[in-house]
């Protein structure tokens, strides 16, 4: 009896210590796994903060501002943020303005076993029409998971600055790997990875957010540094900092690698155009639909496609990655003109569609029918008054004696003299007829007065 109870206790005995030597392995494999430091980190955090470019990799050139100085404000504003809270370790893989390749930033942060790498940026493009923010990420697996958990938060912090959200990506070459380098060697040494393009240098859109002071630079790390210590639930002594319990997003680890949106959008097509001929407006209803992504921007044009608005905001009400079915606007069109209207509308990848072209008849320009009628009126009138004149009397008698002097070849004085003569010879003729014409009459006014005598006798 007693040789049975050794021997279960002899059994119990190598039993726990099988166990515990297999629970020790486990942890020291776990422990030298580069794995780990997807879900295990040491007492404490490592962090690693990447400035884009530097020494001769000047990066994107803008207005003044080069990105590889703006690069290393916005770490050095984060790391002094990070450095608030508590149990964190947070390393620049550059400190100053040398270059530095990429396979060396990633190799940087596994020497320092980091829990995660923030490459910081700044963008710009081709033809200088696209702005707002945008995070990329790894593609596979728990690396995709870890990146676009994080970015989640990076993009509301962004936003709630102002910038639009161009979204959370990834991007693949042509072998399927991820295309941004620092992406692609920090999964290869097992350190968790995200690349923010803050804003974009070369669009009046996104100049407010980064040219009036380097306070705003600033402001971009602390923004960084409020993401990640949301993301790792990081506690401090400031409040601003101080995210202790806080819930990260989860995001499901995908089973292939998540590739980015290569086909532009399915549908684009104008609903709808109302014109006001009052105003000149052109209210217009554009339906549009991306499948494997979102609408991102739109613009329309007015000549057929020859030139397009700058680009507008397309509405996500609900989340930046689902966007509207149709979005109505107002364009302010020129009169007198025939117009070609269409649209383009573009996905979070740059990939855009047409739409169909709708001929919209020239709008008159009320100003220049009022004009138009205001010129009617004045001409009628003229017509109304055509051969009529205004008679002035005096004017009429002295152009009359005018012209008669001119005639006569005689000055005022002269006439003068000449109508006094006139009238002198008018009396002495009135008065020689007068006479003569008593003369006449007198014997005839005798006998009449003799007559009568001789009646009364």
């Amino acid at each position: 009896m007693k040789q049975h109870i050794c021997l279960k206790k002899r059994i119990l005995s190598e039993t726990a210590g099988a166990v515990l030597r297999a629970l020790v392995f486990t942890l020291a494999a776990v422990l030298l796994s580069p794995a780990l430091r997807l879900s295990v980190h040491a007492k404490n955090l490592v962090i690693v903060i990447d400035p884009g470019h530097g020494g001769e990799n000047e990066g994107a050139i803008y207005d003044g501002y080069t990105e590889k100085e703006m690069t290393l404000i916005v770490a050095r504003a984060m790391k002094e943020e990070l450095e608030k809270c508590e149990g964190v370790e947070v390393w620049l893989t550059r400190e100053s303005d040398v270059d530095m390749k990429i396979i060396d930033r990633a190799a940087f942060a596994a020497q320092k076993n980091a829990d995660f790498l923030f490459c910081l940026h700044f963008n710009t493009s081709e033809n200088r029409n696209y702005y707002g923010a945008e995070v990329w990420v790894p593609s596979k697996g728990e690396y995709y998971a870890r990146g676009y958990s994080f970015a989640q938060l990076e993009m509301q912090e962004l936003t709630g600055l102002g910038l639009y959200s161009r979204g959370i990506k990834t991007r693949l070459d042509k072998l399927g790997n991820d295309y941004y380098g620092i992406l692609r060697y920090c999964s290869r040494e097992g350190v968790p990875s995200a690349l923010i393009e803050h804003c974009h240098l070369d669009h009046e859109k996104d100049k407010p957010f980064y040219q009036q002071s380097q306070e705003q630079l600033r402001e971009f790390g602390r923004l960084d540094a409020r993401a990640a210590a949301r993301y790792f639930g990081l506690s401090s002594d400031f409040p601003e900092m101080d995210f202790g319990g806080y819930g990260a997003p989860q995001t499901d680890v995908p089973a292939q690698s998540v590739k980015p949106d290569r086909t532009p959008p399915q549908l684009c097509r104008i609903k709808s155009a109302q014109v006001s001929e009052e105003t000149g407006e052109i209210t217009v209803c554009v339906e549009a639909q991306d499948a494997e992504s979102y609408i991102l921007y739109y613009g329309y044009s007015l000549d057929g496609g020859e030139t397009y608005s700058p680009l507008e905001e397309w509405p996500r009400p609900q989340a930046w990655n689902q966007s509207a079915k149709e979005h109505t606007f107002t364009i302010t069109a020129p009169f007198d003109r025939e117009l070609q209207l269409c649209v383009k509308v573009f996905n979070g990848f740059d990939l855009d569609t047409r739409s169909e072209t709708l001929s919209i008849p020239s709008i008159p320009d009320p100003e220049r029918i009022r004009r138009q009628e205001q010129s009617d009126r004045e001409k009628a009138l003229q017509e109304a008054q055509k051969g009529y004149r205004e008679i002035h009397y005096g004017d009429e008698l002295q152009k009359a004696e005018d012209d008669f002097l001119s005639l006569s070849g005689l000055n005022t004085g002269q006439l003068g003299a000449a109508i006094g003569l006139i009238l002198l010879l008018i009396l002495v003729l009135s008065f020689v007829m007068a006479r003569m014409i008593f003369l006449l009459i007198k014997p005839l006014s005798t006998k009449l007065l003799r007559a009568k005598g001789n009646k009364k006798q």
